[in-house]
C-alpha cells in the first residue's frame, strides 16, 4: 500500500513548479510501466500517486491552471469518489462531448507549448496519436519528463522477485518449440530480430512465471530474440544459477535488464520487429538508432506471440478444465457459508447493539468459545472468498483484487472497498461478487450476483435479463470467421430491447497462468482503436462472458462466466464453432423470473446447473453439496 499523506494538490503544486523549471506546458502521467501492462507494482504507480484515483486505467493531464483525468466507464462512479477535492477534473471516456485526452490538450496550449511525459511509459501508438494532435500548433514533445519521480520521496523500491519456471505438464509446449515458431514468423515478416517487451508474452515463450507485478505472475524484463539465440534483459539477482543453465541449454542468455537500451543502439541486426502497442517510445527510439551499416529499418506489427498464446493447447484446455473445479468448489463453499451466515443472523433476535450496528455478524468457531462476532462486510467477505480459495490445492493468489460490492456499491463496476467506505451486510439486497485466482493449472475469473434477502420485482427482472445475455452468448453457435464485435449483441438484446445497457466490454480474454486480461480475442458492442473486437475467434480461445446492468444509488448485477471456443461441426456449409461454458458455480435461483426465460434458456440453466454438481459436487462436504443441490435444482 502507497503512502499517501500528502495532499493531491500539494503534489499537484510541485509538479507544475518542476514544469515552470523545464519549461513544460503540459504533463502527461501515465497509468502503465515501462512494459505498457494493465496491472502495475508499486514502483510504477505515478498516476496513482499525483491522482489519489486508484483505478487500473486512467490518465492525467496536468496544465498550469488546471488537471483532468481520463478513465472508462468502468471507472466512472469510482473517479468522482476519489478526485473529489482533488482539483482534478474526471474526463469521461467516449461519453458524448467528452474531449480525448490529446484534444484536449492541444486545444488548451498555445502554439510552440511543450508537453512533457515520460518515455518509458508512452507506447509508440500513444506517442503518434499525441504528435498528430499537437502537430497543427506545432507543440513539441519532450520524453525525458519524470517529474512525479523527482518529488516522490518515499518511491517504493522496483519489484525484483525470485523467477520460476513453469513445468512442461502445465505448460503444454516446450520454451524451445516456441522460440522456433517465433524465428520462422520472424523470417516471414523479413527482420532479423524481435523485441518483447510485454511481459505475459515473454512469460509464456519463456515457461517463466514471477511475482514482480500485482495479481499476475510475470517478471520484469525485455526479450530480444534473433536468428541464432535468445537475450532476456532480467534483473538478474531474480534468477538463480540453476535457472539461468536451464535457460541456456535453450540458446537464451540472461542480461542485466538496465542495458536494454544500450544494447538495442549497438546491435548488429538491422531490421527489427516490434509492436507498436506495446513497446515503449524509449526503446523505439533506441532501436532507431544508427549503427556502422546506417539506419536500422524497424518493421511493426502485432507481437508474434499473441496469437499462439491465446490459442490454449491441449494440455492447457485440460488443465484450466481442472482448476475451474477447484475454483468452483471454493465458490461454492463461500456461497454455502454465506448463505448460512444471512439464515443464522436472521433467525436469531438481534440484540439493541446488533441493531444499532446495522450489519449480519459472523461467528467464527464455537458459539461457546467466547470469541467475539465479527461484523460481515465488504471487506470480510472478500477475506472469507479467499481463504476458501487457500484450501485449494495448488492455488498461487488472486487474479486481480476481489471487488465485492454490496447493495449501491454494485452499481460501481470496478469498486475497491476501503476502510471509509466498507458497507455492513444486512439479510436484504444484492452483493455482486467479482474474483479469480491463479492455480498451476491456470487462470479463473468469475462474477456472482447473490441474493442476501427478498428482492424487489425490479431487482429480479433485471438479474433476469442480464441471465438471458449471458445463457445467449453462452450458447451461441456461429461460422468460422466471426469475432467478438459480431457476437456481442447477443449478450445485450435483452438489455438493449428495454433501453438498458452497461458501459463495459462484454468479454476478454484470460491467459494461462498469466494476464487475467488478454488480448486479442474479447467481446465489444463497438470497434476501437485496438481492432482487437474485429479479431477472429479461434478454436481454444478463452473468453470472459460478462454481460450487467448497474442501477446507480441502488444495485448492480453482473454475470460472469469463462467460456472455451471450440469447434462444433463442419459440413458443406463451413465450418462452425461454439462455446464451452468452463466456470461451474451456480446462478441465483431465487433471482430469476422464470417465466421470462425462454424454454430453450430454462433447459440450458437446467443442464448447466446439472453439470456443475456432477463435476464439482465430489469436492464438497455433505452438508455444501446438500445446499448445492437445493440451489440447482430444476426449474
Amino acid at each position: 500500500m502507497m503512502k499517501n499523506e500528502e495532499s493531491t494538490q500539494a503534489k499537484l503544486e510541485k509538479i507544475r513548479n518542476r514544469m515552470k523549471e523545464e519549461h513544460i506546458d503540459a504533463l502527461l502521467v501515465l497509468s502503465s510501466d515501462f512494459h505498457e501492462s494493465e496491472y502495475v507494482g508499486d514502483y510504477f504507480k505515478c498516476r496513482e500517486y499525483i491522482s489519489g484515483f486508484t483505478g487500473s486505467a486512467g490518465s492525467v493531464a496536468v496544465l498550469q491552471d488546471k488537471a483532468g483525468l481520463w478513465t472508462d466507464g468502468r471507472y466512472f462512479l469510482q473517479a468522482e469518489k476519489e478526485l473529489k477535492g482533488s482539483g482534478i477534473v474526471l474526463f469521461k471516456k467516449g461519453e458524448e462531448n467528452v474531449p480525448e485526452l490529446e484534444a484536449y490538450v492541444a486545444q488548451n496550449l498555445e502554439e510552440y507549448a511543450a508537453v512533457g511525459v515520460d518515455g518509458r511509459m508512452i507506447s509508440v501508438d500513444a506517442y503518434r496519436r499525441l504528435c498528430k494532435a499537437l502537430e497543427k500548433k506545432k507543440i513539441s514533445i519532450r520524453l525525458d519528463c519524470d517529474f512525479v519521480g523527482d518529488i516522490w520521496k518515499d518511491r517504493p523500491e522496483m519489484s525484483c522477485m525470485p523467477a520460476w519456471e513453469l513445468n512442461i505438464c502445465y505448460a503444454g509446449s516446450p520454451r524451445s518449440e516456441k522460440l522456433s515458431t517465433l524465428r520462422e514468423k520472424l523470417a516471414e515478416e523479413g527482420a532479423k530480430c524481435t523485441v518483447i517487451s510485454s511481459l505475459d508474452d515473454i512469460a509464456w515463450v519463456l515457461n517463466i512465471r514471477g511475482n514482480d507485478v500485482a495479481c499476475t505472475p510475470l517478471v520484469l524484463s525485455y526479450l530480444v530474440v534473433n536468428e541464432s539465440n535468445a537475450l532476456w534483459f532480467v534483473q538478474e539477482q531474480a534468477i538463480s544459477r540453476q535457472l539461468a543453465e536451464r535457460l541456456e541449454k535453450d540458446g537464451i542468455f540472461i542480461r542485466d535488464y538496465k542495458k536494454i537500451y544500450s544494447y538495442l543502439q549497438e546491435m548488429e541486426e538491422e531490421t527489427v520487429y516490434l509492436d507498436p502497442k506495446r513497446t515503449n517510445m524509449l526503446l523505439y527510439q533506441s532501436a532507431q538508432e544508427k549503427n556502422p551499416s546506417g539506419t536500422r529499418k524497424i518493421v511493426e506489427g502485432r507481437n508474434l506471440t499473441l496469437l499462439a498464446k491465446a490459442v490454449k493447447n491441449p494440455i492447457e484446455i485440460e488443465n484450466i478444465k481442472k482448476a475451474h473445479r477447484k475454483d468452483a468448489a471454493a465458490c461454492i463453499k463461500f456461497m454455502y457459508w454465506l448463505k448460512t451466515q444471512v439464515q443464522k443472523n436472521t433467525e436469531k433476535n438481534q440484540s439493541k447493539m446488533d441493531a444499532e450496528e446495522n450489519g449480519l455478524f459472523v461467528l467464527e468457531g464455537d458459539e461457546n468459545s467466547g470469541k467475539e462476532r465479527k461484523l460481515l462486510t465488504e471487506i470480510t467477505a472478500a477475506e472469507k472468498l479467499e481463504e476458501f480459495r487457500k484450501k485449494q490445492e495448488d492455488y498461487l493468489g488472486p487474479s486481480f483484487h476481489t471487488i465485492v460490492g454490496y447493495a449501491q456499491h454494485g452499481a460501481i463496476v470496478h469498486y475497491s472497498a476501503t476502510a471509509k467506505t466498507d458497507l455492513p451486510f444486512q439479510a436484504e439486497n444484492l452483493v455482486l461478487i467479482d474474483s479469480g485466482g491463479h492455480y498451476m493449472e491456470g487462470t479463473t475469473d468469475i462474477t456472482r450476483t447473490i441474493a442476501l434477502g427478498p428482492l424487489t420485482q425490479e431487482q429480479k427482472h433485471a438479474y433476469t435479463l442480464v441471465l438471458k445475455g449471458n445463457i445467449n452468448l453462452a450458447a451461441a453457435k456461429f461460422k468460422y470467421g466471426a469475432c467478438g464485435a459480431s457476437l456481442d449483441c447477443l449478450a445485450r438484446k435483452a438489455l438493449w430491447q428495454e433501453g438498458l445497457d452497461y458501459n463495459h466490454g462484454t468479454g476478454h480474454g484470460v491467459g494461462y497462468l498469466l494476464s487475467v486480461h488478454e488480448p486479442p480475442n474479447c467481446f465489444r458492442s463497438t470497434i476501437s482503436e485496438s481492432g482487437e473486437e474485429s479479431v477472429k475467434l479461434e478454436p481454444g480461445m478463452v473468453t470472459s462472458n460478462e454481460p450487467g446492468i448497474y442501477i446507480e444509488g441502488k444495485f448492480g448485477i453482473r454475470l460472469e462466466n469463462l467460456i472455451l471456443c471450440k469447434e462444433i461441426e463442419k459440413n458443406p456449409y463451413g465450418r462452425f464453432l461454439g462455446f464451452e461454458t468452463l466456470t461451474l458455480v451456480p446462478f441465483e435461483r431465487e433471482a430469476i423470473v422464470v417465466e421470462e426465460l425462454e424454454a430453450w434458456e430454462r433447459d440450458w440453466l437446467n443442464q448447466y446447473h446439472k453439470e456443475i454438481v456432477a463435476k464439482v459436487g465430489g469436492l464438497l462436504d455433505e452438508k455444501e453439496l446438500e445446499w448445492l443441490k437445493e440451489a440447482t435444482e430444476a426449474i
